[in-house]
């Protein structure tokens, strides 16, 4: 049995259609490019490439309509929380701002859960030591024009396991790749929704 498959199904998805009302506007499916689901190596975004790293995550982007067009999020976008947790760190990151929550969800080995959202804007109140349900909205999404960076708003999902050990203040995108601390997940494993990966021309 793999690790994932003790964790709960969450209606993150479903939260986020609600609080921004996508199903007033038409919303079908979530649409990703290759590069943006989890252990990609490919770049999404400028001219494409590769990464330095695989993909730690999901990043979450577009999404399609009743008639079939293709929609971008934007900065107004609120982000609910995908399980009930604890904020444990806040660091910066190259859009804004990542945000850490512990889980009080465990694999019986001596890890525990995270999850984690880059590239935010952060809520009023919202700091370390807050604790928040499932569904609850934690912030937006930044806008990467404010740092004139060529590439589309969008939300970035990590959910790894890590030791139980591990001071929440060492937690950064470095130690989050650190195999010896970190197990990290596919969301859309526990992500209930519909979607598409688009072919790359």
């Amino acid at each position: 049995m793999s690790l994932g498959c003790l964790l709960p199904r969450t209606r993150f998805a479903e939260y986020l259609v609600g609080h921004n009302n996508l199903d007033e506007r038409g919303f079908v499916n979530w649409i990703f490019r290759p590069g943006m689901l989890f252990n990609s190596t490919d770049r999404w975004w400028g001219d494409g490439g590769s990464r330095d790293n695989p993909h730690q995550g999901l990043d979450l982007c577009l999404y399609r309509d009743i008639n079939g067009e293709d929609h971008t999020l934007d900065e107004k976008i609120k982000i609910p929380l995908i399980y009930d947790g604890e904020v444990v760190n806040i660091i910066n990151d190259y859009i804004g701002k990542s945000i850490f929550l512990i889980h009080d969800i465990c694999d019986g080995k001596g890890n525990q859960l995270y999850s984690i959202y880059g590239h935010t804007e952060l809520c009023n109140g919202l700091d370390k030591g807050k604790t928040f349900h499932e569904g609850d909205v934690i912030a937006t999404i930044k806008d990467p024009k404010e740092k004139k960076l060529d590439i589309m708003p969008h939300l970035h999902i990590t959910l790894a396991w890590v030791t139980k050990s591990f001071p929440y203040n060492k937690l950064n995108w470095k130690t989050i790749s650190d195999p010896g601390i970190v197990t990290l997940l596919n969301p859309l494993e526990f992500i209930v929704c519909k979607y598409t990966v688009l072919k790359d021309v």
